[in-house]
């Protein structure tokens, strides 16, 4: 019983050490995006999470692209940095060959930026 848990255990950590080495993780990203890089790191990684789960099979993740859609507008600033409005950004993400467009929309509000992004639920077939 004890040989079988281990060897479960391997094999499940196995898989996500290779599945994490695969996705590409680093910041700043190519293209024109204006998130910062912790910001762009948060939504990578909820990013890849997302698309693991819709692509089964795809360990090699990175985003090829990153393009301003629409300028920060609706916007308040204060001392010369955004405090409230949002902007929307498309990104394109390689996922084993594959480009996949993702509409992105950034929240500020205050100190806090939020975002939002779409995957098409078929995204994998």
């Amino acid at each position: 019983m004890q040989k079988l848990f281990a060897v479960c255990l391997i094999l499940i950590y196995g898989n996500i050490a290779i599945a994490a080495g695969g996705y590409n993780m680093n910041t700043p990203l190519l293209g024109d995006s204006i998130a910062s890089d912790s910001l762009q790191f948060n939504v990578v990684k909820d990013l890849y999470s997302i698309l693991s789960s819709k692509i089964p099979y795809c360990f090699d993740y990175y985003i090829s692209d990153t393009q301003i859609v629409h300028y920060p507008y609706d916007v308040k600033k204060k001392k010369g940095k955004y405090v409230k409005g949002y902007w929307k950004e498309l990104w394109s993400v390689n996922a084993c060959g594959k480009i996949i467009q993702v509409p992105l929309t950034f929240y500020i509000d205050g100190k806090n930026t939020d975002y939002f992004f779409d995957v098409e639920p078929d995204i994998g077939n």
